[in-house]
C-alpha cells in the first residue's frame, strides 16, 4: 500500500498525538525548539494544537507511521503497560540480521540522541576533544547555555558548505572523537565515502569516528554499517524518526563494535518504549517501505527544487527530507513572518544567517509554503 497523501488523516492525528506525548521528554524537547505554540492541559487539544498549522521545521516525516506500524501497534493494549525489555533485544538481532552485523554490535535507545550524547562523554575529553563542523546536529554535545558537554572543536564547513575532513583532522589532531553527520542537518549534503575512509585511516590511534546516519535512507550516500561490521573504530547512530516516521515514539540505536557499546555503560541505556520497538520491528520487516518513502520524497523535493530553480532562488542541493533556502535577508524574520500564516519552518543556522531550512511535508504542504514563500520574498 502505498502513503498518500489524502488518505492519512488517521496518521496524522496518531502523530500529533504521540507529538505531544513527545514533549514531556528533556532530548524530544530539543527537536521542538522551533516549535513555538501554546500547549493545553487537555490531550485533545494539544492534538489539534499542533496539527493547527503546516510544521514543516522539525524533519518529521509527513506520512507518519507506516501501515505495517500502525497495524503493530493496535494490537498492543494488554501490553502497554508491561516495560517489554525483552523487545529491545529481538530489534538488535533483527537489525544486525539486515546488516551484517551480530547482534552484540547493536544497542536501543529511545531515539539516537542520547547515544550521541554518551559517545562524545565518554570518548572525548580536555584532551582529546570532540572534533566536528558547523553547522551540524550538534545538539547531542551541548548542555546548559548550549555550552559543550566535553571539550570541543567545532570547524565550519567550507565556502560551498561542504565537509573538508582534512582540515578537520588539521584543526583537531589528538582529538577522541571525528563526528560527522551523513548526510549533514542542516545542509543536508553528503559526505564522501572516500573522504570518511581517509579520515579514518588518518586519525589519532584510539579516537573514534561517529558518524550520524539519521538521513542515510533519503540519500545515495553509503552506509558506514560495513565499516562496523569490519571492527573499525566507528560507531553508526540511526534514528526511526525520519524515513520510518515514528518520531513521536522515540526510538533510535548505535552499531559498533561491541568494546566500544561497552565502555558507554557508565551512562547507561535507558528503555525503549515497547510501542516504539514495535512499531520499529514492523517497520524494518516491510520491505517496500524504503524505496516507497524516498521516491516519494525525492518527489516532493525536485518539486520544491523546480520550483526555486524558476525563481532564481539558491538553495543546497539536498540529499534528505529538508533543504537550506538562501533568501538573501535575515532568515529569523522570513522565518516569522511564515510563522504568522502558519507556516512553521525552521530557521536559520550557525554562519547561514540569511538561509533557512525548510523540512519537506506533504505537495499540499508544500504548495502552501511556496505560496507563502513568493508573496514574502516579493
Amino acid at each position: 500500500m502505498t502513503d498518500r497523501p489524502d488518505t492519512l488523516s488517521r496518521r496524522m492525528l496518531m502523530r500529533g498525538a504521540m507529538g505531544a506525548a513527545a514533549i514531556a521528554g528533556a532530548a524530544p524537547a530539543l527537536a521542538q525548539r522551533d516549535r513555538k505554540v501554546a500547549m493545553s492541559d487537555d490531550p485533545k487539544a494539544m492534538v489539534a494544537t499542533l496539527t493547527d498549522g503546516i510544521f514543516i521545521n522539525s524533519n518529521e516525516n509527513p506520512l507518519g507511521p507506516a501501515p505495517a506500524a500502525l497495524q503493530a501497534l493496535s494490537g498492543l493494549d494488554p501490553l502497554a503497560g508491561r516495560y517489554g525489555m525483552a523487545f529491545a533485544s529481538k530489534l538488535e538481532s533483527l537489525f544486525a540480521r539486515q546488516n551484517g552485523l551480530a547482534p552484540d554490535q547493536v544497542q536501543v535507545h529511545p531515539g539516537s540522541f542520547m547515544p550521541l550524547r554518551s559517545v562524545a562523554l565518554t570518548y572525548s575529553s580536555k584532551t582529546r576533544p570532540i572534533a566536528y563542523f558547523e553547522p551540524t546536529f550538534d545538539q547531542g554535545f551541548l548542555g546548559k547555555g548550549n555550552q559543550p558537554v566535553t571539550r570541543a572543536v567545532a570547524l565550519p564547513l567550507a565556502g560551498d558548505f561542504t565537509a573538508d575532513v582534512r582540515k578537520l583532522l588539521a584543526a583537531a589532531p589528538e582529538a577522541g572523537v571525528y563526528y560527522l553527520c551523513n548526510p549533514n542537518n542542516p545542509t543536508g549534503l553528503p559526505i564522501p565515502r572516500a573522504d570518511i575512509e581517509w579520515l579514518l585511516a588518518n586519525k589519532p590511534a584510539g579516537s573514534v569516528l561517529l558518524v550520524d546516519e539519521a538521513y542515510i535512507h533519503y540519500s545515495d550516500a553509503q552506509s558506514c554499517l560495513d565499516l562496523v561490521a569490519k571492527g573499525a573504530d566507528v560507531l553508526v547512530t540511526r534514528t526511526f524518526s525520519k524515513i520510518y516516521g515514528l518520531a513521536g515514539l522515540r526510538c533510535g540505536l548505535i552499531a559498533g563494535r561491541k568494546d566500544l557499546l561497552d565502555g558507554m555503560a557508565d551512562y547507561g541505556v535507558n528503555i525503549t518504549p515497547m510501542p516504539a520497538v514495535v512499531a520499529a520491528e514492523a517497520s524494518l520487516l516491510d520491505p517496500t517501505l524504503l524505496p516507497q518513502r524516498k521516491a516519494y520524497n525525492k518527489a516532493v523535493r525536485d518539486d520544491l527544487f523546480a520550483w526555486l530553480d524558476a525563481r532564481g532562488l539558491k538553495y543546497l542541493p539536498s540529499q534528505t527530507s529538508f533543504a537550506m533556502i538562501h533568501v538573501g535577508r535575515p532568515g529569523a524574520d522570513v522565518t516569522a513572518a511564515l510563522a504568522k500564516e502558519k507556516i512553521f519552518i525552521g530557521g536559520p543556522r550557525k554562519n547561514m544567517d540569511d538561509w533557512v531550512r525548510v523540512s519537506f511535508g506533504t505537495p499540499a504542504e508544500m504548495q502552501a509554503f511556496k505560496t507563502a514563500l513568493a508573496r514574502i520574498m516579493a
